[in-house]
């Protein structure tokens, strides 16, 4: 998997999206460095005009907080942080990741996170990018903050709609 390739990746995981915590558990499970987990737990933002008409309106996805700190506590590598990213993402202004997972579903949501996280990436680090293929938002943020940087944006492959990117 993507993140067993970046276990030698010095840096931190961060997941931008966390609803329900179900890939945030699959991520926990797999790697023993410090998890960073973000979400609104009030459902998305509103949409912008990068996104699907009527595709999405402001408070869907919205998921607990307590739950998710629930169904997590097992996980002592795992931090959970409540609001809108990068309002929310204090803590880790000065730290360096080694695998980001953004499951945002919007445009606006995407190009945040990515403006935030892509220079605090290491080397060989990997972004995965959710509904890439599948919500014209989170492509276009993708592809125009990608337009003028080295990386290559790889997929989406068969079965998927994700992509990724290796910082280079």
């Amino acid at each position: 998997s993507i993140l067993q390739q970046t276990e030698k990746i010095r840096g931190n995981i961060a997941e931008i999206g966390v609803y329900k915590g179900g890939s945030a558990k699959i991520i926990c499970e797999m790697t023993k460095k410090n998890v960073h987990l973000f979400d609104t737990f009030e459902g998305l933002p509103k949409p912008s005009q990068g996104d699907y008409p009527n595709k999405f309106i402001r408070g869907d996805y919205k998921s607990s907080y307590e739950d998710v700190r629930n169904y997590l506590r097992k996980y002592k590598n795992a931090t959970i942080y409540k609001g809108v990213f990068p309002s929310s993402s204090v803590s880790i202004k000065n730290k360096k990741f080694s695998l980001i997972h953004l499951d945002v579903d919007l445009y606006e949501s995407t190009k945040k996170s990515l403006e935030f996280l892509y220079p605090r990436m290491n080397k060989g680090g990997v972004i995965i990018s959710h509904d890439y293929e599948s919500l014209m938002g989170v492509r276009k943020a993708v592809d125009e903050f990608f337009v003028n940087k080295p990386e290559i944006i790889m997929g989406p492959f068969v079965g998927s709609t994700q992509c990724f990117i290796i910082k280079i």
